[in-house]
């Protein structure tokens, strides 16, 4: 009977030191997110905008692999639900979509010829590559749904994204990559690979069968 009283009041004080480490710790935890607040509240006082804060904060945990998998897949989604907003898909959405990147022009050597010699004519027979506007035209809505129907006839064709046809600038460039999104991603069957989220490798197994482990 002894031992087992012995032992009934070992169990409580075990009890009673693991409750009491915890509500240590809570005071502890309490008191480090009163200060972060005092810190949000000094930043506030300072211009800085605390929601924009709290987002950086969670996005400094991630690594830039992971960052730019979630931007893209955000990309992929808003594109399928027209959500764009005269935005054009960015280059990891791009990426994403076509597993290639879009190869990039040469840059122009240093000593390359003007386009005009002293007297204002052509020199050496240099002409000048155009490149595209970045002013945005107006567009009405009947050349947008043209544009988005463009990309979904693209996509049945078997077209990639980065075959878009229009210059950046153009509110009809993210209309059309809208089209695409959405007739890749309705298609009525599977979810496309674009748009999951890349499953993380697993440890590689020894001879054993265990998780890692150099021989």
């Amino acid at each position: 009977m002894a031992k087992k009283k012995e032992h009934n009041q070992s169990g409580a004080d075990q009890l009673r030191s693991v409750v009491e480490r915890i509500e240590r710790l809570e005071e502890e935890k309490a008191a480090v997110a009163s200060d972060i607040k005092e810190v949000y509240a000094e930043a506030k006082a300072n211009g800085f905008d605390t929601k924009t804060l709290r987002k950086l904060i969670v996005e400094r945990r991630k690594d830039r692999a992971q960052r730019e998998e979630e931007q893209a897949l955000l990309e992929i989604y808003m594109a399928a639900l027209g959500m764009l907003d005269g935005t054009p898909l960015g280059d990891a959405a791009r990426k994403r979509l076509t597993d290639e990147a879009e190869e990039q022009p040469e840059a122009e050597p240093d000593d390359a010829p003007d386009e005009k010699d002293g007297d204002g004519e052509g020199g050496g027979g240099h002409v000048a590559s155009e490149t595209p506007t970045r002013s945005s035209p107006v567009i009405g809505e009947q050349e947008l749904e043209e544009a988005r129907v463009q990309g979904r006839e693209a996509a049945k064709a078997g077209k990639r994204v980065i075959d878009n046809p229009f210059v950046a600038g153009d509110p009809r460039r993210a209309a059309w990559d809208e089209g695409w999104c959405a007739q890749t991603g309705s298609d009525g069957m599977d979810i496309p690979e674009a748009w999951r989220r890349k499953k993380k490798p697993k440890p590689a197994k020894d001879g054993d069968g265990k998780e890692g482990g150099d021989a």
